[in-house]
């Protein structure tokens, strides 16, 4: 299975991957690193983050409001 997302939504991050990349076995909210810590992922304003990044990044929602009054 290819995913079009990738784990995390971060350029920088080291789990910015897809299921079937180079050194990428399975596929799924969760990831194993060679060191043997696990780190999951979630849905945050639409886009996945990985545990990590969704903690430093602090994700936030942005809202384009009309103008108010003439």
């Amino acid at each position: 299975m290819n995913w079009i997302e990738p784990f995390c939504s971060n350029p920088d991050c080291e789990l910015h991957v897809h299921a079937g990349s180079p050194g990428v076995v399975g596929w799924g909210n969760w990831a194993e690193m060679p060191d043997g810590r696990i780190i999951g992922r979630g849905l945050y304003c639409h886009l996945f983050w990985c545990d990590s990044c969704r903690r430093e990044w602090r994700a936030v929602a942005a809202f384009i409001l009309p103008p108010v009054g003439n």
